[in-house]
């Protein structure tokens, strides 16, 4: 997850998600609005369903290769 998202991201993730702090308090904490700290967790979602699935294609084509052999 490190390299895959920005610090704010990585912050505003941790917060809302892992530690349940409500939308308010954390756009509050990170000096935005409700609707820039959605659109900001949106955007890291996004970022890490492209990389889990990246992972996926690539573990099927590994075992692919596998069999092959």
């Amino acid at each position: 997850m490190d390299e895959e998202l920005t610090e704010k991201q990585r912050t505003a993730l941790q917060a809302v998600v892992m530690r349940g702090v409500p939308l308010e308090v954390v756009a509050e904490r990170m000096n935005t609005n409700r609707n820039a700290l959605y659109k900001l967790l949106h955007d890291a979602r996004k970022r890490l369903k492209r990389r889990w699935l990246r992972e996926q294609v690539s573990m099927k084509n590994h075992r692919k290769e596998e069999e092959t052999e």
